[in-house]
């Protein structure tokens, strides 16, 4: 299918929250530095705050497990370009498995950034499966946390009713 409109590589908070589902303090994307739809990357940018739904006054910071959060939305994200860019709603999509998750930290501190690659290593129809990693502006080198991410993409939630 070919692409109807074009977002710009660095797409800002302001366009990107049009995007996604995740709305309110559970938007935690700050914005994309790279997308690929055709490839299936994407790159996201998110600053730590004190003001991040995670932020836990005790540790001093956002525990680093909150990752795998931005590497989701950042799929999530790659479904609402690819919508976008097509022309069409985003598919909604639902996380199936984790595997092979590892953090390298404990927790990223307020005024860190996290830079969240993702990039699809498999597909069989709708199911979906992306190798994703988080790097701390504090060691932009090595990753921070790295895992996979199996979702469901489906134009019809009603596969989901049980009777």
């Amino acid at each position: 299918m070919a692409k109807k409109f074009e977002l710009p590589q660095n797409v800002p908070s302001e366009k990107l929250i049009e995007l996604l589902p995740h709305k309110s303090k559970m938007f935690l994307l700050d914005h994309l530095v790279q997308h690929d739809t055709s490839a299936r990357t994407l790159e996201s940018i998110s600053l730590i705050t004190k003001e991040n739904i995670f932020y836990d006054e005790e540790i001093g910071g956002v525990p680093s497990h909150v990752a795998f959060e931005l590497i989701a939305q950042s799929i999530s994200a790659l479904s609402g370009v690819t919508g976008y860019e097509m022309g069409c709603k985003p598919k909604p999509g639902f996380l199936l498995s984790l595997i092979n998750y590892s953090a390298n930290v404990p927790l990223f501190k307020a005024g860190t950034s996290i830079h969240v690659k993702i990039k699809k290593v498999d597909e069989i129809e709708n199911i979906l499966t992306y190798y994703g990693e988080a790097f701390s502006s504090e060691n932009p080198e090595t990753p921070a946390v790295s895992t996979t991410v199996t979702v469901m993409e489906t134009e019809d939630l009603n596969i989901l009713r049980t009777k």
